[in-house]
């Protein structure tokens, strides 16, 4: 059960991922076009070839892009791997990890057959803009958050349980 909830996250992340990366690639020139949608919200289209926020973008090597592709390979089976061997598995964990699942997923497909990942949403406060990232990027990040949100769940009922 545990299994088809996470797979199942992982796929609708990665397919949002996709589909929302192919609709900036078939409508927006690359640096050139720009769609305001608030007054802190634009939809771009920039290329990635680093990791998050570019870093290593600079570098343009062979050993980086299968360094990034092994990286990504590896969370993904760890991720796995974190699954069937924990014990302790709720909810949180399944939603958490289903979400790196697919965002790892979607940015590896991009990096393996681009070489490079879409990038789309620029959120900015006046002229001070964040680094545009994209729908696998922000499914990492909340679920990153989400499992140590859950870590610090289980450390506080631990520690009420010993008092």
């Amino acid at each position: 059960m545990k299994y088809s909830w996470f797979l199942g996250i992982g796929l609708i992340v990665f397919g949002s991922d996709q589909i929302t990366k192919w609709l900036v690639a078939k409508y927006l020139i690359p640096y050139k076009d720009m769609i305001k949608l608030t007054s802190f919200l634009n939809l771009i289209h920039i290329r990635n070839t680093g990791v998050a926020f570019g870093i290593f973008a600079e570098n343009q090597s062979f050993i980086k892009e299968v360094f990034l592709l092994l990286l990504t390979a590896i969370a993904i089976l760890a991720l796995f791997f974190y699954l069937y061997r924990t014990k302790d598995i709720n909810s949180l964990k399944i939603i958490a990890c289903g979400l790196i699942l697919g965002g790892a997923l979607g940015n590896f497909v991009d990096r393996l057959f681009m070489g490079e990942v879409i990038d789309f949403i620029d959120f900015h406060i006046g002229k001070h803009h964040w680094p545009a990232f994209n729908i696998a990027d922000s499914a990492i990040s909340i679920g990153i958050f989400l499992l140590l949100l859950n870590l610090a769940i289980q450390d506080t009922g631990k520690r009420a349980e010993l008092n």
